[in-house]
């Protein structure tokens, strides 16, 4: 029986077991269950004295780690293969507020000294040239940081005065940094995000500061960890996705591989956020599907939103990687859910929405209601954004390109009848 510890700062949290048979559970620590102030990991994990079984298990600590090609080079590259691989050697970093390492103390000690190893960006860039991971080359330091969860290629750090730099001793990292997606005909995604990002926070949506790194050899998207509050110590906020809320793995994100489907976050919503933020967070997020349906975001799955536990109570987190796929021809056409009875969002209507509201039990016409003043505000904003990012950003051709496609959409809906 092979055994990681996991921490909350200095606390012990559990322990993750994998057997022989690499089946994988969790059980809470006897001192967790008697902590006034512990937090379960997830939904799908209540604190109990009982075991957690392999699906439950990996639902929640197999959604901390990357997925497909970046996954795939820190496999390669360090010679093994596996979910407890993986966090036995990058577990110091991960999404929310979580420790996990097979010492038998946290690497986190409060009070430390904050160390630290600066991040050579050539090494980045030589990567990004040679087509390699740059979660790998950040993983070869010491101390070695995982990639936070999602196929995209991207490593996270403490972001201070344009320099990039790796904390010692378990401490927290306080940025996301994306690098430019070289395949499948994707171009300029670092600014695509960006554009989508600032529109988001236009037209209402709550997102986390970014910004785009534009002096150096390749363009950065730097976005702040909404997981992690800054003042003079960094301390960890805890998250789950809507994937590791419900009990889902990775490979079932998207509704069409068995994954959460448009109601079933909506009632995770309902049942769990704060009473205070609860009206709310459910129209933000009947809001957050209408904005990536009018922007073409074909990629805004389960694991893309989240629940943030601040002081005790749970939120929906800011919303992310919000980009526009559908400006790239050979990626994936459908929508990430079902609306009404139809992914085509083309072939999306006053009727499909209807079919939401009856579903979802609102009042008829509120779904119609929403998508409209989304466009009105998309199409209030979205190209004096891009004149302002083109002016700040010469080399964001793209962004007129995804204003325009973004009105395509917004006048399409018009016709379907909202």
């Amino acid at each position: 029986m092979s055994k990681l510890n996991v921490f909350y700062e200095n606390k012990k949290v559990g322990t993750l077991y994998r057997d022989e048979e690499l089946i994988y559970s969790f059980s809470y620590s006897d001192d967790r269950l008697e902590d006034k102030e512990a937090f379960q990991l997830s939904l799908a994990m209540p604190l109990r004295k009982e075991s957690f079984g392999n699906k439950v298990t990996l639902s929640f600590f197999e959604n901390l780690l990357p997925e497909g090609e970046a996954r795939d080079a820190l496999e390669k590259g360090h010679d093994f293969k596996g979910t407890y691989e993986l966090l036995k050697n990058f577990g110091n970093d991960c999404a929310g507020a979580i420790i996990i390492s097979p010492r038998e103390s946290s690497p986190f000690q409060i009070g430390q000294e904050d160390n630290r190893t600066k991040v050579e960006m050539d090494e980045i860039f030589k990567a990004i040239e040679e087509k390699r991971s740059v979660a790998e080359v950040i993983a070869n330091y010491d101390p070695g940081y995982l990639s936070i969860a999602g196929a995209q290629d991207k490593f996270v750090a403490i972001y201070e005065n344009g320099e990039f730099y790796l904390p010692k001793n378990g401490r927290p990292t306080t940025h996301i940094v994306k690098v430019p997606i070289y395949r499948s005909g994707v171009k300029e995604s670092v600014y695509n995000e960006y554009y989508c990002m600032k529109l988001a926070k236009l037209v209402g949506l709550n997102v986390p500061h970014c910004e785009v790194l534009d002096d150096k050899k390749h363009p950065l998207f730097i976005i702040e960890r909404y997981d992690r509050k800054i003042g003079k110590h960094i301390k960890r906020i805890h998250q789950q996705d809507f994937c590791q809320a419900q009990g889902f793995v990775s490979e079932e994100k998207y509704e069409a591989k068995g994954g959460p489907t448009l109601k079933d976050n909506y009632n995770l919503i309902k049942s769990n956020v704060s009473i205070a933020k609860r009206a709310k967070a459910l129209f933000d997020y009947l809001d957050w599907i209408c904005f990536n349906l009018l922007i073409g975001n074909d990629d805004g799955h389960s694991k893309n939103i989240s629940l943030l536990l601040n002081d005790g109570k749970i939120e929906l987190a800011p919303f992310y990687d919000l980009i526009c796929t559908a400006i790239y021809p050979k990626l994936k056409r459908n929508f990430s859910f079902v609306i009404g009875d139809r992914y085509d969002a083309s072939r999306i209507g006053k009727k499909q929405f209807e079919m939401v509201d009856k579903d979802l039990g609102l009042k008829l016409g509120t779904m119609s209601g929403r998508a409209f003043q989304m466009t009105e505000r998309l199409m209030d904003n979205k190209d004096d954004l891009a004149i302002q990012v083109k002016s700040e950003i010469p080399n964001a051709k793209i962004v007129k390109r995804i204003a325009d496609l973004i009105g395509d959409r917004c006048r399409s809906l018009e016709r379907q009848g909202i």
